[in-house]
């Protein structure tokens, strides 16, 4: 079932008329994830409780649109505007007296955060509410709560490929990463290996020594030295995304403190996987691999400051509940939801650890689509 059919249910359970999507330069990723390709020039997306779906875009970009939703057998009208008079006339027909999804996040400090539906931009939104006083506009949420926070069969496979393709180019770093390269180079070199066959799904964090303790390093012109090298990186093939940490260690032996930490680390992620379950608490997984750490004599709360791990998908910080010891343990993972699991240990101004593998939720053990390295490559 496409995309469209899926979100065409979900409006018939909501009782809405439909969901609509607005989209100018690229400012709303729900456009390339319904079309399957990316239109840069103002479109609209309407997807109708009826069936009767529409997209209004340019005479440049619809056949690109037309073709992309053929190949996704997706039944939908496709029609031009010429003017913006033109524009508003055929928005009317499309919004008049109906109950419509907008992407808006809903109030702060409700039970859930929907912080990942709010897209739409002010100007269009009062643009829309001068075009009709009668349709009743809601937050799209919910629709898209469940479109992207549980995957479907072709979203894992498409996963599954583009994790195997990550890890066979984190595999070859040592064959071509050299002391004295700077941060960015080897960034761009990841970049255009991730571009032959996909795109990069975030911007890669490559960290060298000292810089390594910061989780989130922006690559810079730094030289890479002899210690610790940290890569986190990812790309996008088709509609899912990878994210993979790898700790490397360039030059000479490593030192007892790194590979005490390193072990610590891949330990507490193996036990926490064991939670990565259908029905599990969110929360229970990193309490898991805090208790492990501490066991192994870390102190996690100074060491290991940031979450065990986030959806992943479309997007690499996707739709669902984070996995956190300070998540509600209302909140529960679902099976084939893709989650990342990213332990860490960081000492300020020396250096820093983290593994990071990507799994699918499953009933009773988790699907490992990727796997660190249980000892640390060596370049």
């Amino acid at each position: 079932m496409n995309k469209f059919s899926i979100a065409q249910e979900i409006l018939q359970d909501l009782n809405y008329d439909g969901w609509l999507i607005i989209c100018n330069e690229d400012s709303d990723i729900h456009s390339p994830f319904m079309l399957g390709v990316k239109a840069h020039a103002r479109h609209y997306i309407y997807i109708a409780a009826n069936g009767n779906h529409i997209v209004i875009g340019t005479p440049m970009e619809n056949p690109m649109i037309k073709k992309s939703l053929e190949e996704q057998n997706v039944s939908c009208r496709i029609e031009s505007y010429s003017s913006i008079s033109d524009l508003k006339s055929k928005l009317g027909t499309v919004v008049d007296q109906k109950r419509i999804a907008l992407n808006y996040g809903e109030i702060l400090n409700t039970s859930q955060n929907t912080e990942y539906a709010d897209c739409i931009h002010l100007g269009d939104y009062l643009s829309l509410k001068s075009i009709t006083s009668k349709t009743e506009f809601f937050s799209a949420a919910p629709i898209i709560y469940k479109l992207r926070s549980i995957k479907s069969v072709s979203d894992l496979d498409d996963l599954r490929e583009t994790c195997k393709i990550t890890m066979e180019i984190l595999n070859d770093i040592p064959d071509w990463v050299k002391i004295s390269m700077t941060e960015r180079e080897v960034k761009a070199r990841l970049d255009y290996e991730y571009l032959k066959l996909g795109e990069p799904s975030f911007d890669t964090i490559v960290a060298t020594g000292a810089n390594s303790a910061d989780p989130h390093h922006n690559s810079s012109q730094q030289k890479i030295k002899e210690g610790v090298l940290l890569i986190d990186t990812g790309m996008r093939v088709n509609q899912m995304c990878s994210d993979i940490t790898w700790t490397y260690w360039i030059g000479g032996a490593p030192s007892e403190k790194f590979l005490k930490a390193y072990s610590a680390l891949n330990e507490s992620k193996e036990n926490s996987l064991k939670y990565y379950i259908d029905g599990m608490q969110s929360n229970l997984p990193a309490i898991k691999c805090r208790e492990s750490l501490a066991n192994s004599g870390y102190d996690h709360e100074k060491l290991f400051f940031h979450g065990l791990g986030h959806s992943i998908g479309f997007q690499v910080h996707d739709v669902g509940p984070r996995i956190s010891q300070n998540v509600s343990k209302d909140e529960i993972l679902v099976e084939n939801m893709v989650y990342s699991n990213e332990p860490g240990l960081y000492w300020e101004n020396e250096w820093g650890i983290r593994i990071e593998d990507d799994v699918i939720i499953k009933k009773e053990k988790c699907e490992r689509v990727t796997q660190a390295p249980k000892d640390p490559l060596l370049i």
